[in-house]
């Protein structure tokens, strides 16, 4: 276990723990009400937690550095998906309406269809998966409970120079 001085109490740092997680929210919000600008700025509140509270409550900086890890990677990642979905579709729009002008193009609107409906469910399941993932962050957090995201867990880790153990971060 990592030994600090406590300054927090076990009850406040699980608060505050599953608070980073939980700002993926306020992101998600942020990202809505602004078109997507304001998820840029909403992104500094996990980072806010990380840099107040690594050197007061490790554990704390560990779940808020994960928590701004995976909601980075995840915007960066939802933005790619977009882009590539959105152009594909847009893509096989296009050739179906210039081969409608010979009849067969008419065939292929049943595939552009279904691929546009494909790709709006992607787009709304993406972010709903992510959020589902924080919920988990948040919950054990709060249950005093060991959480890492794939992927963002490991990289916090890293840069922390600690490697999570079941109940408690340990020296690497």
């Amino acid at each position: 276990m990592l030994t600090t001085k406590r300054t927090w109490s076990i009850a406040a740092e699980r608060r505050w723990a599953a608070a980073a997680h939980l700002s993926a929210w306020v992101t998600l919000a942020a990202g809505l009400l602004t078109g997507g600008w304001g998820a840029v700025l909403a992104l500094l509140a996990p980072l806010g937690l990380y840099l107040f509270f690594r050197e007061r409550a490790p554990r704390v900086a560990f779940h808020a550095l994960q928590a701004t890890v995976f909601q980075a990677a995840g915007a960066v990642a939802y933005v790619v998906l977009a882009v590539v979905v959105l152009a594909l579709v847009a893509a096989l729009w296009l050739v179906s309406a210039v081969l409608s002008l010979a009849l067969v193009g008419l065939l292929l609107l049943p595939a552009a269809i279904l691929a546009t409906a494909a790709a709006a469910v992607a787009l709304v399941a993406t972010p709903i998966a992510g959020l589902a993932c924080t919920l988990r962050g948040a919950y054990r957090a709060y249950g005093g409970e060991a959480f890492m995201y794939p992927l963002a867990g490991s990289l916090a880790a890293r840069a922390m120079g600690v490697s999570p153990g079941m109940g408690s971060l340990t020296p690497a």
